[in-house]
């Protein structure tokens, strides 16, 4: 197809003022929102209620400006040409990696004063390392065998007692939930992680100790999540801003040199957008380990992000931007990525739960009784279970499969909108059960969530709004424009 068909010479590439007035609204708004959420957050646990509502928007927008940044990288790795009309979006939804920096502050503020809002470990009392027995003590493993030998022997002949955990009314947390309200997978098992109270662990727990000791304790986890959201922060700026100026200088070069550095800063973000979700949210249970959840994790950012580069994209050019540039070709690439990654992410959503389901560690299945994958003992978070799994795999894997939907502007962006509701649920479901044995959605989470969610839109209008909506100098722009599927 050749290029001269198409004339750019006319094409809308700056945004109106209406445009950049929508982001600052949202901004607004976004502020608002956070701050009725704390105040309408209960306060006699440390509004632990608004820190978990707010630790769950910034999952989602996390994920969404790691998977961004991660494949901005990638096109300038591969010199990807067909990208180049819409990588602006692309570029400029990576760089509100320095806003996840920013809210990210609060929540190592909070986990530094050592108070177990958030994070259990972060208790001083939790991070001591316990010693072993004495020689010729009885040791910890034969003192839990006899703890467990007395319930056994009562079970036995028709009396067994649950454990009082009762601390005032049950309100359906850690702190007044009974210990079946979370089914084991085997009956016989006292869960390391069980809670008594809101953030508390129980007094002895050797394992945890050792790992917080090493690993999970506040001032070097907090060291740590500061050089990821730095590092990834840099790379998405440096790479935004040479991109934005090339539009003004038209240096060729500048090209070479994104794609000169792609391969560094590439597995620089990878790695740090894999120990985000290690330490920030698979840290919510600190027993809990599976080497595929950073994997989890990019698959289903990188499943949201093309999802809403695609709503971008409808959405300008219903407000006349990018017409000539951007053409129906692009949204049936677009649309090929959203249905791979929603294959992909089913994949591996399945394997994380089939190699965990397999082992049987209570240490491991435990995760997944909270989060209601126990269909023998379903919980509140069963019907979400069963919503992703129906709702985020099946029904859009079928219904995005044909080409003729993908180029179809309604069909697309209907399938886009279905993804990101399914996503948006499905953060709430790896943050809120760490919080709650049934599921929470009133105010604090409607409105710390949809506000973390309102910032990240707000700020990436505004800055689109600021800038040209195309690299529009970029010396692959005609082999974008050349695109064609077969």
């Amino acid at each position: 197809m050749a290029h001269t068909h198409h004339d750019l010479s006319q094409e809308v590439t700056r945004m109106r003022p209406a445009g950049k007035t929508l982001g600052l609204g949202l901004l607004v708004v976004g502020i608002i929102a956070v701050v009725a959420a704390f105040i309408l957050s209960p306060s006699e646990d440390g509004h632990r209620r608004f820190w978990f509502a707010y630790l769950f928007g910034l999952c989602a927008i996390t994920a969404v400006s790691c998977a961004s940044l991660i494949f901005t990288l990638i096109n300038h790795l591969v010199r990807a040409g067909w990208i180049t009309n819409v990588r602006r979006i692309l570029e400029t939804m990576a760089l509100q990696t320095i806003l996840v920096a920013v809210l990210t502050l609060p929540i190592i503020g909070i986990t530094l004063a050592k108070n177990g809002v958030i994070y259990s470990w972060a208790k001083p009392s939790d991070t001591a390392i316990v010693e072993g027995p004495e020689e010729g003590s009885e040791s910890h493993e034969e003192k839990a065998a006899g703890e467990k030998a007395e319930p056994a022997e009562k079970a036995e002949a028709g009396h067994a007692e649950k454990p009082d955990t009762h601390h005032g009314e049950t309100d359906g947390h850690y702190g007044g939930a009974p210990v079946d309200a979370a089914p084991s997978v085997a009956a016989d098992v006292t869960y390391p992680n069980h809670q008594a109270q809101p953030g508390v662990m129980r007094p002895f727990d050797e394992n945890i100790a050792r790992k917080n000791h090493t690993w999970l304790n506040p001032t070097f986890w907090s060291i740590r999540i500061l050089i990821y959201v730095a590092a990834l922060a840099g790379i998405a700026f440096w790479y935004w801003k040479t991109s934005v100026d090339q539009d003004a200088t038209g240096d060729m070069d500048a090209s070479d040199r994104m794609f000169g550095w792609s391969a560094p800063a590439l597995i620089v973000a990878a790695f740090a957008t894999t120990f985000i979700a290690f330490d920030m949210y698979m840290a919510l249970d600190p027993h809990w380990f599976s080497t595929m959840f950073g994997v989890y994790y990019f698959a289903s950012g990188t499943q949201a992000m093309w999802a809403i580069m695609a709503l971008f994209v409808l959405a300008l050019q219903s407000r006349g931007y990018l017409k000539q540039s951007v053409t129906k070709e692009h949204r049936h690439d677009l649309g090929k990525f959203l249905w791979a990654f929603i294959f992909f992410w089913g994949y591996i959503a399945f394997d994380q739960y089939m190699l965990q389901w397999y082992a049987n560690l209570p240490e491991e299945t435990f995760w997944f009784d909270k989060r209601g994958y126990n269909y023998a003992h379903p919980t509140g978070y069963t019907p979400i279970a069963l919503a992703l799994l129906i709702g985020r795999f099946i029904i859009p894997f079928l219904g995005l499969v044909s080409r003729h939907v993908k180029r179809n502007r309604f069909g697309l962006g209907f399938w886009a909108v279905w993804l990101l509701v399914f996503f948006i649920l499905d953060m709430y479901h790896i943050v809120i059960p760490e919080y709650s044995w049934t599921p929470m959605h009133g105010a604090p989470e409607i409105l710390a969530a949809g506000g973390i969610m309102a910032l990240w839109l707000g700020n990436t209008i505004r800055v689109l709004g600021n800038h040209e909506l195309r690299a529009v100098r970029d010396p692959r722009v005609h082999e974008s424009l050349a695109l064609q599927n077969f």
